[in-house]
């Protein structure tokens, strides 16, 4: 409704008040001031209730027009088609195959060699800057994750390793830059045959070493019992040699003269020669007879 129109209907509310008024002074006695009085206010209040009245009918048609807009452009949206297409490209994804690629270590000297089916797809299809070669990016994505797990394992431990990294690729992530998402399956590690038979061969050589260096180290606690217990004097070597035959006791006595020169050969002096070796058996023969003699 118009301006134009909103005059009309409040004069025409005016005239219709002061129609009613002027009816009601005729018919019914009182002062003209208080006619006049009441013409004054009902015009004004039959003014202000055709405007509020013209307001609240204007607000009603405003609301009934927008919803009609509304309504009839409901059928226009065209987010369903994307959204439709969307969800088989997020499903939908790349392979492609890398076999035998060298990665590092423990050990400078020797290398892993990788073996794996990358697979990957683009993260979103709305990247603000589009990678020219987003397979060839999956495939350095996928060899940096192995590379970070290889580095820290030892090389005979390969077969080891291979299942570690089958689990730490087969997790889907996006390469640091947002341009694709990148997992590996089917993942292999292995050596080459001549790190191989090398390996195999230093853990022969590590496992004799050990052990000589085991017996070396028997062999010298030996070393140090005989010469600092067994052989340090004639005396000892008679008694280390009768605590082993207790009931040989005329075979010890023999076998005086004999620990003798291993005590001195032991301990770098002059060898007894066999003069004085027979008098040292004479005399230890002597002592046992008297010491058989008093027994009796």
């Amino acid at each position: 409704m118009g301006h134009s129109n909103k005059t009309r209907l409040a004069l025409l509310a005016a005239v219709l008040t002061t129609i009613v008024v002027l009816a009601s002074s005729l018919l019914l006695p009182g002062p003209l001031g208080m006619w006049a009085a009441i013409l004054v206010g009902a015009n004004g209040i039959a003014v202000l209730l055709a405007r509020h009245l013209v307001h609240r009918w204007e607000q009603a048609e405003l609301r009934k027009a927008m919803e009609e807009q509304r309504q009839a452009k409901m059928p226009e949206p065209v987010a369903e088609q994307p959204t439709a297409s969307s969800e088989p490209e997020q499903a939908t994804h790349v392979q492609y195959p890398v076999s035998a690629v060298p990665l590092p270590s423990s050990e400078v000297d020797y290398r892993f060699l990788f073996s794996a089916t990358v697979c990957w797809r683009q993260s979103s299809p709305k990247t603000v800057v589009p990678h020219a070669s987003p397979g060839d990016l999956a495939v350095h994505w996928i060899l940096t994750r192995a590379r970070e797990l290889t580095v820290l394992e030892r090389p005979e431990d390969y077969r080891v390793v291979q299942h570690r990294l089958a689990v730490a690729l087969g997790t889907a992530l996006a390469e640091p830059y947002g341009h694709v998402v990148a997992w590996a399956v089917d993942v292999s590690l292995a050596m080459s045959d001549e790190d191989t038979k090398r390996l195999e061969r230093l853990a022969e050589m590590r496992k004799h070493e050990r052990m000589w260096e085991q017996e070396r180290r028997m062999e010298i606690s030996m070393r140090r019992y005989l010469s600092e217990d067994v052989l340090k004097d004639t005396g000892s070597a008679v008694v280390w040699w009768l605590s082993r035959h207790t009931d040989q006791i005329e075979e010890s006595v023999q076998m005086i003269g004999h620990l003798a020169q291993l005590t001195a050969a032991a301990n770098s002096k002059e060898i007894p020669g066999p003069d004085l070796l027979r008098a040292i058996q004479a005399g230890e023969n002597g002592r046992h007879i008297n010491g058989s003699a008093q027994d009796l």
